[in-house]
């Protein structure tokens, strides 16, 4: 019976979860103006209309810049505190651990209102810095939780052994540390920059008229018309996504990060 209704549990979790995504699949295809599911008959017209719109071309492009520069600032910062965190003990180390994860517990509603201040108060000039700074700070904490994780799991031995050798500090860093732990790298870097592309509510108050992220560009469409088109841009994000987590799983295996069976 305990397994009977765990089964129960998880279908419905499952379907809470990609029920949404199945109607923006299948809405997509529809040849009805407006997203209808089940669709009505068969279409990819709305793939071709969005092929032709280089107002969203030009915002996806955006959006990769600025995830690929908030990952590798963010991917660069939280792999050199996360090393620091598990092998050093300072006074006030869990106050500063709970300072790092704090972009996780704050609504990013309220920290997207504080960077338009901040930004507004030095004076910056680029929005791109400013999404910049903004997407670094909400993907920190990722990067930080998932490379520390894997740390927990490092055999300290392996460390010890090439300090008994007479290896430096640095060196067991860049030859011992940092190699045993480039799976969990890797998949803060996927975490990162999925985080980073999607992002709109801190996106919302730090973009301008020089840069324009994906995310919004779909927001800021749907205020004035709902359609297909809309429906297909989501598609494209999902299957997007799904080709960097399952090819990441492919290539190295989640498990491994963890300590599992990949």
């Amino acid at each position: 019976m305990g397994k009977f209704f765990l089964n129960i549990s998880t279908f419905l979790v499952l379907f809470w979860l990609l029920g949404p995504l199945i109607v923006i699949v299948g809405g997509s295809f529809t040849e009805t103006p407006q997203v209808i599911f089940p669709p009505e008959g068969f279409t990819l017209k709305w793939y071709e209309q969005l092929m032709g719109r280089s107002d969203f071309l030009e915002s996806f492009i955006d959006s990769l810049v600025l995830a690929s520069i908030a990952t590798t600032f963010a991917v660069f910062l939280g792999t050199i505190t996360a090393v620091g965190l598990s092998h050093e003990k300072f006074v006030g180390r869990e106050v500063f651990r709970a300072f790092l994860m704090s972009p996780l517990i704050l609504p990013t509603i309220v920290t997207g209102v504080a960077l338009f201040q901040f930004s507004r108060i030095i004076g910056l000039s680029s929005n791109l810095v400013g999404l910049a700074i903004g997407h670094t700070l909400i993907t920190l904490p990722y990067v930080i939780r998932t490379v520390g994780a894997a740390l927990v799991n490092l055999d300290p031995a392996l460390a010890e052994a090439a300090e008994s050798l007479g290896a430096r500090p640095s060196r067991v860093l860049l030859q011992v540390i940092m190699p045993a732990i480039a799976p969990a790298i890797l998949v803060s870097v996927i975490f990162a920059f999925i985080i980073s592309f999607d992002q709109v509510t801190i996106s919302i108050f730090l973009t301008g008229p020089d840069i324009m992220t994906l995310p919004i560009r779909i927001y800021t469409y749907i205020e004035f018309a709902i359609d297909p088109m809309v429906a297909a841009v989501s598609t494209l994000l999902i299957l997007f996504s799904y080709i960097l987590i399952v090819g990441l799983e492919k290539i190295f295996g989640l498990g491994r990060v963890f300590g599992g069976k990949s």
